[in-house]
């Protein structure tokens, strides 16, 4: 069932966004001026491959080392005189083998979804109210391997505490669990609205949904030498939203994007036992993107991404990722 489930939630993903794609065959293309009125939109598809390998090479492992790659990022927007409406989506996907663990594994997995309106109160449009809402989680099943059989230490949320066998996999996480979902109201300021940087911040109410229960987190290992593996639970919080983003291009081949926000949860379902406060459980989200296009067709890039869930959980999820990737613009 959970097989099905991630197969037809995939297909619905994509019929979605191929419906999408041909609605906005009819709208025009626009310039790069973000003052342009009218419907603007983008779509590229990336694929990103590494192969490498090793023979008596001292401090390694003999073997080759393969990982491939996916991502498709897309965006919707509109402009007139008195609001904006964008969408973006993006997917991004990797699956790597080692010489110390000879099967594919998930490197990287991630379907991000989000819609944001702003209300102009001023001619210029660098300021008024905003309503967003986003939804994140990962595609499919994500589980812990080790590259020899270990024993899992699995802590439940009852206090319970179960020791398995040694075993090298050990799964964590189903498709599209954790499921996080995010709606926020309040007002916005565009700093700086122009082709070569834009600078935006928004300051307002959020709601935080986190669907967790029945997962777990890998946490390490113990002295003893067992994987410690920690039960999870559903997160709902609401509080206070900051966010800051900028974008800008370095040259007509290079450009940037880096942004954080986060939610103070005044409003939390933590534990009875948890006695953080509420700017202890504040959440982070923060990222940094640089590419450079080599060809029309070929571009190298960096991406950074960091999560900070304190109620989730205590230790702060990120990822790096550089890339050499092949692109194709589907819009």
């Amino acid at each position: 069932m959970k097989i099905k489930y991630t197969i037809l939630a995939s297909a619905l993903f994509m019929s979605i966004l191929s419906a999408m794609l041909g609605q906005t065959q009819a709208f025009a293309q626009t310039p790069d001026d973000p003052n342009t009125l009218g419907w603007k939109r983008s779509a590229k598809l990336g694929t990103n491959l590494s192969l490498s390998s090793s023979q008596d090479v001292v401090g390694q492992t003999d073997g080759s080392s393969e990982t491939y790659g996916l991502n498709l990022k897309s965006e919707f927007k509109r402009l007139s005189e008195k609001d904006e409406w964008r969408t973006e989506g993006s997917l991004v996907g990797a699956t790597t083998k080692t010489p110390s663990i000879s099967r594919f594994i998930k490197s990287n997995d991630e379907l991000k979804l989000n819609t944001t309106y702003l209300l102009f109160l001023n001619d210029a449009k660098t300021w008024g109210p905003y309503a967003r809402a986003e939804a994140s989680a990962p595609m499919f099943r994500g589980e812990d391997t080790q590259a020899t059989a270990k024993p899992y230490r699995v802590t439940r949320n009852n206090g319970t505490s179960t020791l398995t066998g040694p075993q090298s996999t050990y799964r964590l996480t189903d498709g599209f669990k954790p499921l996080n979902t995010k709606e926020s109201l309040g007002v916005f300021w565009k700093a700086v609205n122009e082709e070569r940087i834009k600078v935006e911040a928004r300051l307002g109410a959020a709601a935080l949904q986190i669907d967790a229960s029945g997962q777990f987190a890998a946490k390490g290992a113990n002295p003893a030498g067992e994987i410690k593996v920690s039960e999870l639970s559903d997160v709902n919080q609401f509080g206070v939203e900051a966010a800051l983003s900028v974008k800008g291009k370095v040259d007509d081949k290079s450009s940037y994007e880096l942004g954080i926000e986060s939610l103070t949860p005044f409003v939390n379902n933590k534990a009875d036992n948890d006695k953080r406060d509420a700017f202890a459980l504040t959440n982070v989200d923060g990222f940094v993107k640089l590419t450079s296009n080599i060809t029309s067709w070929a571009s190298f890039g960096y991406d950074y991404k960091v999560k900070l869930q304190p109620q989730l959980t205590e230790r702060a999820q990120q990822t790096h990722m550089i890339v050499l990737s092949a692109n194709y613009n589907l819009l």
